[in-house]
């Protein structure tokens, strides 16, 4: 899922819209629909804040997990939060800007990190 993940991003999609293309199987949506969800995520929602690939993440287990009953919030929570634990483990930080400049991390980096730990969680 990595190198899948790496190769959308080469290919012209976002961080965000290549974790969700890279698992859009694996989450019962379509590529256009996964690019449209990811759109507006990449860049740190074209802020520098939250990192695309760790947004898209999150998208990614709510979809695997979430619904509407409490039940299904915490696990999408207690996921999350492992997720949040393991990037931060690897990366400092989930914020693109302090990512790209103050750590140096390339954006491809970050794409296969984030690939890596969704697939473990999913």
């Amino acid at each position: 899922m990595k190198d899948r993940a790496l190769n959308n991003y080469k290919n012209g999609c976002n961080c965000a819209q290549a974790i969700l293309k890279t698992f859009s199987q694996q989450l019962e949506i379509d590529d256009e629909t996964a690019m449209k969800l990811a759109s507006g995520l990449g860049v740190g929602m074209y802020s520098g804040e939250t990192c695309g690939a760790v947004s898209a993440a999150f998208i990614a287990l709510g979809l695997k997990y979430g619904g509407s009953d409490k039940g299904k919030a915490k696990e999408v929570f207690k996921r999350v939060k492992e997720y949040e634990n393991l990037f931060k483990e690897k990366n400092i930080s989930m914020n693109c800007k302090e990512l790209k400049s103050v750590h140096k991390r390339d954006c491809r980096e970050l794409v296969q990190d984030s690939a890596g730990i969704l697939e473990e969680l999913l």
